[in-house]
């Protein structure tokens, strides 16, 4: 099985994690909406590669099983757009089950479920490739609870690649293979802001934020 260390390893390769030294003489990173954060993970860097996300999601599945997968076995797996999408098709895949994921919308905090009717009375495994806050995930499970034609049955917990709330150990229904402390918070309350830290948005400035010593 992947190890956390590896994963880490595995999106450090991809330019796709970075987490500040703590030193306010490094920089840190400006996230798209204009937060400032202590690390940043990009996972469709990661699932880019078919082969690393068929082996995240045979990763996630053994420690879905290990957090009650067997006795509450899905019919369905649901994701999201966009980076989940992939994702939740392997672990689907991986499965043996059934896949469909939600869509965005026009509409801030909404998701779309339009595509398929998932079966009334079928057992539903949500899976995203990250979560921060429960935002995208009641986001999905109220699409699909007001937009599909039959009632369904969410599992109580949700599969996701990384986990990364402000403050661990958070949600404990959420299994992930990565977790990590990240905070975001806008400039003028940002600590390494008032320490004379630069911010950088990462995608364009990955070699600012990388430091070698």
């Amino acid at each position: 099985m992947l190890t956390e260390e590896r994963i880490i390893e595995i999106f450090k390769e991809s330019e796709a994690f970075w987490a500040h030294s703590g030193n306010p003489q490094d920089s840190h990173a400006e996230l798209s909406g204009g937060l400032c954060s202590n690390a940043y993970f990009n996972c469709s860097k990661v699932l880019c590669d078919p082969v690393t996300s068929e082996a995240l999601a045979k990763a996630l599945c053994e420690k879905l099983y290990n957090a009650g997968l067997e006795n509450n076995y899905p019919d369905w797996v649901v994701g999201s757009a966009y980076a989940a999408i992939t994702f939740s098709y392997e672990v689907a895949k991986r499965l043996g089950v059934q896949h469909a994921f939600a869509e965005k919308t026009s509409e801030p905090r909404k998701m779309s479920f339009q595509r398929v009717t998932i079966p009334e009375g079928s057992i539903v495994l949500q899976v995203e490739e990250l979560i921060t806050s429960l935002r995208t995930v009641n986001a999905v499970r109220e699409a699909v609870g007001t937009q599909n034609e039959s009632w369904v049955e969410f599992l109580p917990f949700v599969g996701t690649i990384v986990y990364r709330p402000p403050e661990l150990p958070g949600n404990r229904n959420i299994v992930a293979l990565v977790k990590r402390e990240v905070w975001a918070t806008s400039q003028e309350a940002c600590p390494l802001c008032r320490q004379g830290s630069v911010r950088y948005r990462p995608k364009e400035n990955w070699d600012k934020l990388i430091v070698k010593r």
